[in-house]
C-alpha cells in the first residue's frame, strides 16, 4: 500500500526538506526583502508629503490667514475688474476705502468730490460713478452733455476751475472730446495753461508738454490762434530771464509748427535746411528777441526729435518724418 502512495506522486513536485542553515538563509533573505520594501515605501511617502507641500507653497495664500496691512499691500497691485473679483472671496479686504480711494486717484488725481468729508466718503462708489461718466464723456457726440454727467453727480463742480483741474488731472477723457469741449470753454483753457509750469524748458519741448494737454484743433482758426497766444504769455511768465516778448514767442510757435510739418511730410521734397529755416525767422521775429544760434537750435530740436505736438511722440522712434497728422497737414 506505501508502495503504491510513492509511485502516485511524480517526481520532482515535492520539494526536498531544507536543513537549518538553508532555512535561516531564505527568511533572512525575505526579511531584507520585506525591510527594502518598507524604505522605498518610506520614500515614495516622503516625496509625496514633500510634492503637497511644495503645491501649498505654489497656490495663492488665504489673505486672511495674513495681517490686514500686508493683505492690503498685495491688493493694492490689482486693478478694479480684479479687485471686484477678490471682492467675492476676501469681501472685506477687498472693498477697503484705502484701496478704492487710490485706484480713484490713480486714474482721476482730481474731483471736487474728494474735498467732502472723508468719513462719509465710499470710494468703491465714486469709482463707479467716474468710471460710468468717463465712458458716458467718450461716447456722447456732445462733449457738454458727457461732462453734465460729472457735474449731475456731483463729483465734479460747475466751476471753470473745478472743471479745469478735473480735466488736467486724467487721461481716460479722450483728447479729441475734451478738444471739442474746450474750443466754446476759453475760461477753462485759461486755467489749463496756467497749471502748466515751462520753467527753464526748451520752447520746442514745452510745446510738446502743451499739445499733450491740449489737442491741438483741426483747422487753422481763431482756437488754435488763442492756444498759442496763452501758451507764449504762460512761457514768458515762467522764464522771465530769458527776455523773450509774448509776440516773438508767439511768432516761433508757429515757425517750429511749420518746419515740424515742412520735414515730416512727404509731399515736400526739397525739405527746409537749418540756414533756410533761421534766415526765414530771423525776418519774422521781432529784432532783439532772438539770434542765430537759438534758431539753429530750435531746427536741430524738431530735425532730431521730430514733431512739437503731441501725436507724433509715438512715432518718433521709428518713422518720425513720414507722417503728418490732421491738424498739421493745415500748414502744407
Amino acid at each position: 500500500m506505501g508502495q503504491a502512495l510513492t509511485r502516485a506522486v511524480p517526481p520532482g513536485l515535492i520539494p526536498p526538506l531544507s536543513s537549518d542553515m538553508e532555512f535561516e538563509e531564505q527568511s533572512s533573505h525575505l526579511l531584507r526583502v520585506m525591510d527594502e520594501a518598507d524604505q522605498l515605501n518610506q520614500e515614495e511617502s516622503q516625496t509625496t508629503e514633500q510634492q503637497e507641500e511644495e503645491e501649498q507653497q505654489e497656490k495663492f495664500p488665504d489673505l486672511s490667514h495674513l495681517p490686514p496691512e500686508v493683505a492690503l499691500q498685495v491688493l493694492k497691485n490689482l486693478n478694479a475688474t480684479d479687485l471686484c473679483l477678490a471682492s467675492c472671496v476676501w469681501q472685506q479686504l477687498a472693498s477697503d476705502n484705502i484701496l478704492w480711494q487710490g485706484l480713484c486717484r490713480t486714474q482721476w488725481q482730481y474731483a471736487s468730490i474728494y474735498k467732502n468729508n472723508a468719513t462719509t466718503l465710499r470710494y468703491r462708489n465714486i469709482y463707479l460713478m467716474l468710471d460710468e461718466g468717463t465712458l458716458t464723456f467718450n461716447s456722447e457726440p456732445d462733449a457738454r452733455k458727457g461732462l453734465n454727467y460729472f457735474i449731475s453727480k456731483g463729483l465734479v463742480k460747475d466751476h471753470p476751475y473745478e472743471i479745469a483741474r478735473f480735466l488736467d488731472g486724467t487721461s481716460s477723457l479722450h483728447k479729441s472730446k475734451v478738444r471739442k469741449f474746450l474750443q466754446s470753454r476759453q475760461d477753462i483753457v485759461e486755467y489749463l495753461v496756467s497749471f502748466q509750469n515751462y520753467a527753464n524748458t526748451f520752447l520746442p519741448n514745452a510745446l510738446r508738454r502743451f499739445f499733450s494737454k491740449l489737442e491741438a484743433p483741426n483747422d487753422r482758426g481763431t482756437y488754435l490762434q488763442r492756444l498759442l497766444e496763452r501758451f507764449s504769455v504762460q512761457f514768458c511768465q515762467c522764464n522771465p530771464g530769458l527776455g523773450m516778448t509774448v509776440d516773438s514767442v508767439y511768432v516761433l510757435c508757429f515757425s517750429l509748427l511749420l518746419l515740424s510739418v515742412d520735414l515730416a511730410s512727404p509731399h515736400v521734397k526739397n525739405k527746409m535746411s537749418k540756414r533756410e529755416f533761421i534766415k526765414n525767422t530771423r525776418g519774422a521775429v521781432v529784432a532783439g528777441s532772438g539770434d542765430d544760434d537759438l534758431y539753429g537750435s530750435l531746427y536741430d530740436n524738431v530735425f532730431l526729435r521730430g514733431h512739437v505736438a503731441d501725436q507724433e511722440s509715438k512715432f518718433e522712434k521709428n518713422c518720425k518724418q513720414q507722417y503728418v497728422p490732421g491738424y498739421l497737414a493745415i500748414f502744407l
